[in-house]
């Protein structure tokens, strides 16, 4: 039975990894200046006819291509644009290799200082179905020069949504777009001989602060049961009459 049970529970876990590596999302997207690798959607939402809002999840599939991109800062921002259909993602970096903060970039760090997102809003409920652009401006992924940004889950929420009717720009209130990643790495600079090291999100690196302390409290823990049972069979055999002398 116990063989049985192994059994059972070795194919439970093959079945798990082998579905996990067929629903394998990931994409890479590389030039000879950056590589992003990892899962990213989009959590949309709109408003409906009733006034309330709605939304759903749009991810990027098989199709999504780097369709521009430049790797020149002397020409422009260095950025990266990703197309998938008539959905649009653009990434615009902020490289600081100066010893002194240049606006909000740190000293030797780069970061994403721009995220838009070019969509089309069709469900059959929205109150203003047509094309819109969604925009983060700040510091998201910001890494130290020759490292490789890395994060298992992260979100930046896109909350300036703007509408285009022929040459007017109207801002469309209450709707935003959740940019999502899982998995995701960003590595900014052409492929080293050696890979750079990771530096991990704020999420990440709190986690890899909690392992060590919790191996530590459980070989604590074990110690302290091991004295318990060792003091516990000692008492026993004492009050069974003591040690047998030889």
């Amino acid at each position: 039975n116990n063989l049985r049970m192994f059994r059972y529970e070795f194919l439970s876990v093959a079945v798990v990894l082998m579905a996990g590596v067929l629903a394998d999302d990931s994409r890479t997207f590389t030039t000879d200046c950056f590589n992003i690798s990892g899962t990213i959607s989009f959590n949309i939402t709109y408003k409906r006819t009733d006034d309330k809002l709605s939304s759903y999840a749009v991810k990027l599939g098989k199709d999504a291509k780097l369709t521009k991109s430049n790797c020149n800062q002397t020409v422009g921002p260095v950025m990266a644009q990703i197309s998938e259909g008539t959905s649009i993602l653009t990434l615009q970096f902020d490289i600081n290799p100066n010893k002194t903060k240049v606006a909000s970039m740190d000293p030797e760090h780069w970061g994403v200082s721009k995220l838009e997102y070019d969509y089309t809003v069709a469900p059959a409920d929205v109150q203003t179905p047509g094309k819109r652009q969604a925009t983060a401006v700040g510091s998201y992924f910001v890494t130290p020069i020759n490292h490789t940004y890395s994060c298992s889950q992260q979100s930046v929420k896109m909350e300036n949504v703007t509408m285009t009717t022929g040459n007017t720009t109207a801002i469309v209130p209450d709707e935003f777009v959740s940019f999502d990643e899982t998995g995701l790495t960003v590595r900014i600079g052409p492929k080293p001989e050696t890979d750079y090291d990771y530096h991990y999100c704020k999420a990440d690196q709190k986690v890899k602060d909690i392992v060590p302390i919790a191996v530590g409290v459980a070989l604590a823990a074990l110690v302290v049961i091991v004295l318990v049972a060792y003091l516990i069979g000692r008492r026993r055999t004492v009050a069974a009459g003591g040690y047998e002398r030889v």
